[in-house]
């Protein structure tokens, strides 16, 4: 009996090992979300997202990419220059596109200093998202109940600290 439990122990903890070893060596760099090089082997330098190039930038992003059908999330940026909130530039984003404009019904909006603006690249979205949240430079609202919240976007329930929810 102990010898069948230690045995089915060693066994536990080394498929364990096993799945730590493949997350960390083999895991999904290819996505855009994740920071990956695309899987061509070649070393690619990530792209500043400025308020020009961020409709085509963030519409690439994988977490805009599996957004649910209907669903929009509102991206405004502020700063406190002047000593009180003073709002720069704003961005709707449904799934696979970003559109700067102004969206009154959003199902979330993000409300995020624009000091972020300056290290946000085409791969660091969701680490960006979580260091503003951190930091407490990052708001989000919504009239959704948490549990039609998170119906809503279940399929995109791994994104979750990277869209602030």
């Amino acid at each position: 009996m102990k010898k069948e439990w230690i045995v089915g122990l060693m066994i536990f903890i080394a498929v364990i090992l096993l799945t730590v070893f493949a997350s960390f060596f083999l895991g999904d760099k290819s996505s855009p979300a994740s920071g990956g090089s695309g899987g061509s082997g070649v070393s690619v330098p990530p792209i500043p997202i400025t308020y020009d190039n961020m409709e085509a930038m963030l519409s690439k992003n994988a977490i805009v990419g599996a957004l649910p059908e209907g669903s929009v999330i509102f991206l405004r940026f502020y700063n406190f220059n002047t000593g009180e909130r003073e709002w720069e530039r704003s961005f709707i984003m449904k799934r696979g596109e970003v559109k700067e404009g102004y969206f009154e019904k959003a199902d979330i909006t993000m409300i995020l200093h624009s000091k972020y603006l300056a290290q946000l690249t085409d791969r660091n979205f969701c680490s960006v998202i979580k260091s503003a949240k951190a930091n407490g430079d990052l708001g989000t609202e919504t009239e959704l109940s948490t549990t039609k919240l998170l119906w809503k976007f279940r399929s995109i329930r791994q994104y979750r600290d990277c869209l602030g929810f």
